[in-house]
């Protein structure tokens, strides 16, 4: 399982493999696919982010498990 981590600019749940930078921002696909759009005035038309997306629940399930194990 990919280690999810919370997005600093939107605060939702991303995998750190995901996780773009871009201006000096590490965010999440969609604040990326955003500030690119923003950055560039035109439209992200490409599908390299697409793809499952962690949820909050899946997030915490995660957390709850490092709590267990020690690791927080």
């Amino acid at each position: 399982m990919d280690k999810i981590v919370i997005c600093k600019q939107c605060g939702k749940p991303e995998y750190w493999g995901e996780m773009r930078w871009l201006s000096g921002r590490c965010t999440c696909r969609n604040c990326y696919k955003a500030n690119w759009q923003d950055e560039n005035h035109c439209l992200y038309t490409w599908d390299d982010l697409d793809g499952k997306r962690p949820t909050m629940k899946e997030y915490q399930e995660q957390q709850d498990e490092r709590y267990r194990n020690g690791k927080d």
